[in-house]
């Protein structure tokens, strides 16, 4: 599904919603790939197509405000990415770019516990593998002339070390939200109980 697939997923408009009340108060978000052109949206900005679209291994570049990002700072200064995307988010109003391929925007920070990337760092072998056995017929992997028995090779001898790297980014991620949390706990502040509906 795409970002602007409201017409067969309804349920996106309400995930939008539901992200720019998160943002609002300052709970700690990481979005992946559509969950980043959501959050992206949710703070204002526009998905939209990408003019070519990523599908396998792309070298990422950090930007320099990207060095002191609690969690794409030790990936400096560049890194080789796994891609699977045919759209793109836009940088919201106030947001920091933190990393760019040769194509878009790979990540991003609204406020200070916010981040958007797009590529596929929770992504295991298996997952991977599913989704070439799945697209035999995908438009975008036929437009890059993919083949895929040597992106699937590829992805097997890389993949140990993108899962540490993705294993790394959930960790900082996770200090992060406990970090705030405790901060909060410290402060006195509670969390507005929620409405079970």
């Amino acid at each position: 599904m795409h970002p602007d697939g409201d017409d067969r997923y309804p349920w996106l408009a309400e995930e939008r919603a539901l992200l720019a009340d998160l943002l609002e108060r300052g709970v700690p978000l990481l979005g992946v790939c559509l969950g980043a052109q959501l959050i992206s949206e949710a703070a204002g900005a526009r998905a939209r197509r990408a003019w070519e679209p990523e599908i396998g291994w792309y070298s990422v570049e950090l930007t320099g405000k990207a060095s002191h990002d609690p969690l794409l700072g030790p990936l400096a200064p560049r890194f080789d990415a796994l891609e699977w995307h045919s759209y793109e988010f836009r940088l919201p109003a106030g947001a920091i770019p933190l990393a760019r391929s040769a194509s878009c925007l790979q990540a991003y920070r609204v406020g200070e516990a916010a981040w958007g990337v797009q590529f596929h760092a929770e992504v295991v072998l298996e997952d991977f593998e599913s989704w070439l056995d799945g697209c035999r017929n995908d438009r975008d992997l036929a437009r890059l002339e993919l083949e895929a028995r040597e992106l699937r090779a590829d992805t097997r001898a890389r993949i140990p070390d993108w899962n540490e790297l993705g294993r790394g980014l959930c960790d900082r991620f996770l200090a992060v939200a406990a970090a705030r949390r405790q901060g909060r706990m410290r402060l006195g502040i509670r969390r507005r109980p929620r409405r079970i509906r």
